[in-house]
């Protein structure tokens, strides 16, 4: 690691005067400095670090910010800058992001139904059901093998954008206007929402364990996480009880 006394940490700019320290990018660093500069994760325990025109990176900022991507709709190109949005592990434009039947553009928040990249909105997706229920020989034209039932819960998923950063601002207590003390809800970073989506997919009820792995990779505090997934479960309950209530069950490719 050559003279420690003459190390120069090349993110603070102070020397580096621990006995052990970490070399990337032909630089020497502070093991608390080599962080990735979007979502400032530490990247002393990361197997891998990129550099891009002089600025650190983890892998998914990397990539998000530098991989080229095409809409699943137009297939053209989208800048690393768009906003996008993203259904299962598909990406389209916002513009693109229209429903095949009617073309209107749907938006955050809504209901939408998919086949294969096409997407639906709400009603023209349930119509389609509808239309296959009748006629069963059209379903198997539509898809190979013996269509899946699935609930409508997984059919018809909510639209979400991960693609603009948010305000990773922790949430504090503030004066409303009537001088009663009112929470500030707190807001996440693109990459903290997706590692916690991505997690909840497979485990609703992550453990203390898990809830510290994941506190080391978005950044957040175990207790904020906790509230996350206990929000993310119960509108997962009301999705699956409305879903309950409803007299169709869809078939998905």
């Amino acid at each position: 690691m050559g003279d420690k006394q003459q190390a120069v940490c090349a993110g603070c700019g102070s020397r580096i005067l621990e006995r052990f320290y970490l070399m990337a990018v032909d630089q020497e660093w502070h093991a608390d400095c080599l962080k990735c500069s979007d979502c400032e994760l530490r990247l002393d325990n990361e197997l891998t670090c990129f550099s891009k025109d002089g600025v650190i990176l983890c892998r998914e900022d990397y990539y998000r910010r530098f991989s080229v991507k095409k809409c699943s709709s137009c297939s053209q190109a989208i800048s690393s800058k768009e906003l996008v949005m993203r259904a299962r592990d598909q990406v389209y434009h916002v513009n693109c992001f229209a429903c095949d039947r009617c073309k209107r553009m749907l938006a955050t928040g809504e209901y939408f139904g998919m086949r294969g990249i096409r997407i639906y909105c709400k009603e023209d997706y349930e119509e389609l059901l509808r239309e296959e229920s009748r006629n069963p020989t059209k379903i198997n034209s539509l898809s190979k093998g013996r269509p899946r039932k699935r609930r409508i819960a997984t059919a018809i998923e909510s639209i979400t954008n991960l693609g603009y950063d948010l305000s990773d601002r922790p949430g504090e207590l503030t004066t409303g206007a009537d001088g009663r003390p009112k929470r500030v809800r707190t807001s996440f970073k693109h990459h903290q929402l997706r590692a916690m989506k991505t997690y909840f997919a497979m485990n609703h009820n992550p453990d203390a364990k898990d809830l510290k792995q994941l506190s080391q990779k978005t950044g957040l505090t175990k207790r904020v996480l906790q509230v996350w997934f206990q929000n993310a479960r119960a509108k997962f309950r009301r999705t699956v009880c409305n879903t309950s209530q409803t007299p169709m069950s869809p078939s998905c490719d």
